[in-house]
């Protein structure tokens, strides 16, 4: 699965148009897979996200990228980690 994920350090949505929203073909579709946060910076639905990828290549400040999410495991966990420990 793959989806966009936002650097809010580079997003600036009162200099870009929101762009990502625009192009986006979900929100197209009238769902809302990227909106403007409570912070008014681009805020990307994980379960909506297709990770297609154009709001990356719209983004005029870089401040998008798709990421890989690793699939659902199909057994039970053998280990897992803590913070800072492992357990």
């Amino acid at each position: 699965m793959r989806i966009a994920v936002v650097d809010k350090d580079r997003c600036r949505p009162e200099k870009c148009d929101l762009v990502c929203i625009k192009f986006c073909p979900m929100v197209r579709t009238r769902r809302e897979a990227i909106r403007l946060g409570k912070d008014g910076k681009a805020y990307i639905s994980e379960l909506l996200c297709s990770g297609c990828g154009i709001c990356v290549r719209k983004c005029p400040y870089d401040a998008l990228r798709i990421v890989n999410l690793p699939d659902e495991l199909e057994s039970d966990h053998i280990h897992r980690y803590g913070p800072n420990q492992f357990t």
